[in-house]
């Protein structure tokens, strides 16, 4: 018994990881990152749960009070989780928000800065009056 659990140790350590030949290759791997294949495919499993027992409640039914906001909600991580799966063929993260609830927003950083036609640093500051 203990050959055959060694043989099979040693299988497994001999092992290839995976490819996934079906994610874009600039989506990180290592798992540090907050948008790393691992992190995105655990919020991917929950909000398909999610959505799962949203369906399930909004068949059961019930006032439309309380229907509309299990709609919304359902909506919202169904789009979600199509803006998952686009990030994973395009390697491109598209929506405001992200996590496992989509309890944290996306920070914004500038690449190129932009310049008026006077030289001037182009800022976005709402006019006053």
């Amino acid at each position: 018994m203990s050959k055959k659990v060694d043989k099979m140790a040693k299988v497994r350590a001999a092992k290839k990881p995976p490819a996934y030949k079906n994610v874009h290759k600039s989506v990180p791997r290592e798992d540090d990152h907050y948008l790393s294949l691992k992190n995105v495919k655990e919020w991917q499993k929950y909000n398909k749960d999610r959505v799962k027992d949203l369906k399930y409640r909004i068949r059961k039914g019930g006032t439309n009070a309380e229907l509309k906001p299990l709609q919304r909600e359902l909506q919202n991580r169904e789009v979600y989780l199509a803006n998952i799966v686009r990030y994973f063929d395009s390697g491109v993260w598209l929506d405001l928000f992200y996590g496992k609830d989509q309890e944290k927003q996306v920070k914004w950083k500038t690449l190129a800065k932009a310049y008026d036609e006077n030289g001037y640093l182009k800022v976005n500051i709402p006019a006053v009056g």
